[in-house]
């Protein structure tokens, strides 16, 4: 670190060093996040008193928290199985906990039902099994290779989501299975099993999903944070949780599922975003954000979980939503005469957005 940064700028970067946000570091000192916003934007310095406790917190001292001689590199103890990192800078992206094999097992789930829909259609062109219509038992009821194919498809998208949600994955399974048999028997005119109707597979689906959310946030959470405790990793990571984001050109990208956690958006622009969640509980922090550019638009997309919106007081929000037994709610005011605008335009299911200002 130069001499000729300023103390605001030292302050922010050994915090992010840290790993902390503007509220946690506060909240360790005993002042506002808003104070330590302004310390990190040069609008004003901390206490005397405190520099201290700041010096002891970043692990430096405070001559070289006052930029009085520079900062000491810190040694870093790297896990031998782990590569070194580059010291080449990128546009931040940050990736959490993927599962390396998640892409091998949804390739070889869609393998397995392509095999099985050329396997019906060589069974039925070559030996003439699952006939089609007319079946003279059943003159009202229409089979055709769709009729047979929608099911082994079912069955085959199942076994790509088991990994990742077995609950629902076995559903699917189960449903594409019970689907095929059926046609099967009524096609050899041995038994005619009752029809499911439609709606009542939309309502086992939203069943399950929903009791995937609430065993994710009950039994399967403390089983991942006993495991994490273990480990000791800190944090909510399960090996099929998703946490990523990429920055391009001021615009936030970030997908995120099956998990927990914070973005803490540290670029002073903001020209839009696109999130995209789903089975968990995010917060998108753009608290540190000065100017928003015009006609700025984040697009929240958002199922079977929740995500919170931190901003600044300086901008205003304009909601546009579309929630389907979701929620939308905001918290606090902007400031009256703020002049910058953001558009939140939400699509939540079985969910919620709430926005929050700080």
């Amino acid at each position: 670190m130069e001499n000729k940064e300023t103390l605001g700028k030292r302050i922010a970067a050994l915090r992010k060093e840290k790993g902390l946000t503007q509220e946690q570091l506060a909240e360790k000192v005993g002042v506002s996040a808003q104070a330590v916003s302004k310390w990190e934007n040069d609008l004003s310095c901390p206490d005397i008193t405190l520099l201290p406790l700041l010096a002891d917190l970043f692990d430096v001292s405070v001559d070289e928290l006052l930029g009085v001689k520079p900062v000491e590199p810190h040694v870093i103890i790297l896990d031998k199985d782990e590569p070194p990192k580059s010291d080449k800078k990128e546009s931040f992206n940050f990736e959490w906990n993927k599962h390396r094999y998640s892409g091998q097992w949804s390739t070889i789930a869609f393998c397995i039902g392509a095999i099985l829909i050329c396997l019906f259609f060589l069974l039925h062109s070559m030996a003439g099994m699952f006939p089609y219509s007319p079946i003279e038992a059943y003159p009202d009821v229409t089979l055709n290779g769709w009729n047979y194919v929608w099911p082994l498809l079912v069955f085959a998208f199942g076994l790509m989501f088991v990994r990742s949600s077995v609950t629902m994955g076995v559903t699917m399974m189960t449903l594409g299975t019970y689907e095929f048999v059926r046609r099967v028997l009524i096609g050899y005119q041995v038994v005619r099993l009752p029809e499911i109707p439609w709606y009542v597979i939309v309502l086992v689906f939203a069943i399950v999903g929903l009791l995937s959310v609430i065993l994710g946030r009950t039994f399967f959470a403390r089983k991942r944070r006993c495991c994490a405790e273990k480990h000791g990793v800190q944090g909510d990571r399960s090996r099929h949780s998703k946490m990523e984001y990429s920055d391009d050109n001021n615009y936030l990208n970030a997908d995120m599922s099956f998990g927990n956690g914070t973005i803490l958006y540290d670029r002073e622009v903001l020209a839009g975003g696109d999130v995209d969640s789903s089975f968990g509980d995010y917060t998108i922090d753009l608290t540190q954000v000065v100017t928003f550019a015009q006609d700025c638009l984040m697009k929240v997309d958002t199922s079977f979980g929740n995500v919170t919106i931190l901003l600044p007081r300086s901008v205003r929000m304009v909601k546009s939503s579309d929630t389907s037994f979701a929620a939308f709610t905001v918290t606090g005011d902007p400031d009256p005469d703020a002049a910058q605008t953001i558009i939140i335009r939400a699509d939540v299911s079985f969910g919620s957005v709430q926005v929050k200002y700080l």
